[in-house]
C-alpha cells in the first residue's frame, strides 16, 4: 500500500469519527458549533469529491466545459465551509459572553 492510500485512509476515518462525534454531540446537548464543524467537513470533503467526480464523468459536457464547472463546485464548497467556520467563531464568542459571572 502507497503511501497516498495511508493517507486517504487516515483522512476518511479522521473525518468520519470528527463528524459523527459532532453530530452525536450535537443531538445530545443541542449545542450548534459541533453541527457546524461536521456540516462544514462534509461539504468540504465527501460532498466536494462527490460532485466533481460526477461533473468529470458527465458525459453530456465537453471537457473544456467541465474545468468550469469544476472550479465553481470548488469555490462554492470552500464558500460554505468558511461561512459555518464564522458561525463556529460567532457562537463560540456568543457563548463566552452569555456565560454567567463574566465580567466585561
Amino acid at each position: 500500500m502507497d503511501i497516498f492510500k495511508v493517507l486517504k485512509i487516515l483522512n476518511y476515518l479522521l473525518g468520519t469519527a470528527v463528524v459523527v462525534s459532532g453530530l452525536y454531540n450535537y443531538l445530545t446537548t443541542d449545542k450548534r458549533i459541533p453541527l457546524y464543524v461536521a456540516l462544514a467537513i462534509i461539504i468540504a470533503g465527501p460532498l466536494e469529491d462527490l460532485l466533481t467526480c460526477y461533473i468529470r464523468k458527465s458525459p453530456v459536457l465537453s471537457p473544456d466545459d467541465k474545468e468550469p464547472y469544476v472550479k465553481i463546485v470548488d469555490n462554492t464548497s470552500s464558500l460554505a465551509f468558511l461561512l459555518l467556520l464564522g458561525l463556529v467563531i460567532y457562537n463560540d464568542s456568543k457563548q463566552v459572553y452569555q456565560t454567567p459571572g463574566y465580567i466585561d
